[in-house]
């Protein structure tokens, strides 16, 4: 497809090696030109210096061919213009970042009076994230399929964890429909078959319907956050603190900057907002950090956020979330010392690059929902079985699936099944499928030719 990206910021820079990976004709405009020379150099892209907004801009980038047009500046106002004047121009589908928390609000969000195909908001994308793992405190992540009837959580396993050394055969017979589809170790990825076992040091991915993950999550150690630390008063704090308002979970905020937090003080007059250095030992050892369920450190620096998660952790601090945007930091620092990292960038390139996939031509299946983990080495994706897919009608045995693909569960009239190769395919069913395999449109590109 063509796709025209206008910004060449993290997130834009992000999302163009993405669509590159994907065979995609992408073009960038970009204002600053030494911005623009190193993007199209690196990834071998067209490129235009220039205004997103200035319809002589968008006539040079061909606009009228254009398949998705995605704006992601970080001004939330020429995406919103640059988009609306790409739809009149003759784009077919508009993307936008917009991260302000004024527009947010109902009536722009949910009637979408702009007519935008996607509007990404990678702030209020990691909060949601964050909640998720607020709430179930033990996974280091988790992800929602199937409108949240099946959940993928994150497991690190400690050398004292009840599941070391478990045979997953006899871990199937333990938890039922609770299937562990990834295993991290040493580096290394798989998906494993029924004689791996669960080993000290690794990184499981269990997924099953949500009520057993409850219970599974609640085994795998008993632990609930009851008080919560926020460290830095910015816009995905400002959308944590909205997502949590109607929690029992008792939550203060540590922000260095004065004007930010008296903005907070009066927009969350119930909680404990601190003016200070959040970063800064001696005021986490003063409000008593090493005390609290969980600290989420959200600073706009990501060095001070490793460098006090490292400390939170040397003190004891269960929960640690860490927000990391430079993935080129992930490289090189030693993620198990850290309970979560997310990533906001990322968080968003996943929710547009699941949008793009969605556009491309798929006859037999929908791609409904797409999500990395493992630091991007594993994909999870919910496909919708179409009319016509000759998979329809088929057992599970009949299949023959490409080396490194599992098919986790089926979701069929709301009911979640957890497939044997006796289970039958049928029309409209959702599959979940696990894949080391990147850039998956459609289902059959699963399936051995």
């Amino acid at each position: 497809m063509r796709i025209i990206v206008v910004g060449g910021g993290k997130v834009g820079t992000a999302l163009c090696r993405s669509l590159v990976e994907e065979k995609h004709d992408v073009v960038v405009i970009e204002e600053k030109e030494s911005v623009l020379k190193h993007l199209t150099k690196k990834y071998d892209i067209m490129g235009i210096v220039g205004n997103g907004a200035n319809y002589k801009i968008l006539e040079q980038a061909d606009i009228a061919e254009c398949d998705i047009f995605i704006a992601m500046t970080d001004k939330d106002e020429l995406n919103m213009v640059a988009a609306v004047l790409a739809k009149r121009m003759g784009a077919k589908d508009t993307v936008v970042r917009v991260r302000n928390p004024e527009y947010s609000n109902p009536y722009f969000r949910d009637k979408n009076f702009l007519g935008m195909s996607l509007v990404v908001n990678p702030e209020l994308l990691t909060a949601r994230y964050i909640a998720n793992m607020v709430e179930f405190p033990n996974a280091q992540s988790v992800e929602h399929f199937a409108n949240g009837r099946v959940m993928l959580m994150e497991f690190k396993i400690s050398e004292d964890n009840r599941l070391c050394h478990l045979n997953l055969k006899d871990f199937r017979n333990k938890f039922g429909n609770i299937v562990v589809c990834a295993i991290e170790r040493q580096g290394k990825v798989i998906i494993p078959d029924g004689d791996a076992s669960i080993e000290p040091g690794d990184r499981i991915f269990v997924t099953g319907n949500r009520v057993e993950m409850i219970l599974f999550h609640n085994y795998v150690k008993s632990k609930t956050v009851k008080n919560m630390m926020v460290i830095g008063a910015g816009k995905i704090a400002y959308y944590l603190l909205n997502t949590l308002k109607n929690t029992k979970i008792n939550v203060k905020v540590i922000e260095v900057n004065q004007k930010r937090a008296e903005f907070f003080s009066q927009e969350f007059p119930s909680r404990q907002i601190i003016l200070g250095d959040g970063t800064a030992k001696d005021i986490l050892l003063e409000e008593g950090a090493q005390n609290y369920d969980a600290v989420a450190t959200l600073t706009g620096v990501d060095e001070e956020n490793i460098v006090a998660s490292m400390f939170l952790e040397k003190i004891g601090v269960q929960k640690n979330i860490t927000k990391v945007n430079r993935t080129s930091l992930l490289e090189i620092i030693d993620s198990k010392e850290f309970s979560s990292i997310v990533t906001p960038k990322r968080i968003a390139v996943d929710s547009i690059m699941h949008f793009v996939r969605g556009r491309v031509n798929a006859q037999h299946s929908n791609l409904e929902a797409m999500h990395h983990v493992a630091n991007g080495r594993v994909e999870t994706l919910q496909f919708l079985i179409r009319d016509q897919n000759k998979m329809a009608g088929k057992k599970v045995h009949d299949i023959k699936l490409k080396p490194d693909v599992l098919i986790a569960a089926i979701i069929r009239n709301g009911k979640t099944i957890f497939p044997t190769g006796e289970d039958t395919f049928e029309v409209s069913d959702k599959i979940i499928v696990i894949s080391l395999r990147q850039n998956v449109t459609h289902i059959y590109d699963l399936l051995k030719r």
